[in-house]
């Protein structure tokens, strides 16, 4: 799936691979916060020795700063996204009208959790289609 990128995202791609040496896949701002979207791989080297790279770039941006590694795996990527909860149970099936959809269950619950699930739909859909996320 080809991902469309706007000025302002790339110039926040190009600042931070600049800073972290990290390729991004994708960029996402919000107001509140910064998502970015790492190859594979690269996730540990985009967030650096005790977080580092995240707090010089939250300090040049002055917005909070998200990492997730991308998956070519949807279920993988499911589960990045999902961090720190960690997702068990996970498959993928496909339903009557042959959209598919990500069957998981996590360990715990909340607001923190419903966030990353609202969060998840958007970017499953950014890379892998229309897909329902289930939480089992």
């Amino acid at each position: 799936m080809r991902i469309k990128l706007d000025s302002e995202s790339i110039q926040y791609i190009t600042l931070f691979e600049k800073v972290t040496k990290a390729m991004v896949k994708d960029c996402i701002p919000n107001n509140e916060k910064i998502i970015f979207v790492v190859n594979e791989g690269f996730a540990g080297i985009a967030i650096g020795r005790k977080g580092i790279n995240i707090k010089n770039l939250e300090k040049m941006l002055r917005r909070k700063i998200e990492i997730i590694e991308f998956s070519g795996d949807p279920i993988k990527f499911l589960s990045n996204i999902l961090r720190p909860f960690d997702m068990k149970n996970a498959y993928v099936s496909e339903k009557s009208d042959g959209k598919k959809a990500i069957h998981f269950s996590v360990n715990r619950s909340g607001p923190l959790l419903i966030a990353k699930i609202k969060k998840s739909r958007r970017l499953m859909t950014r890379y892998f289609g229309e897909m329902d996320l289930i939480k089992g």
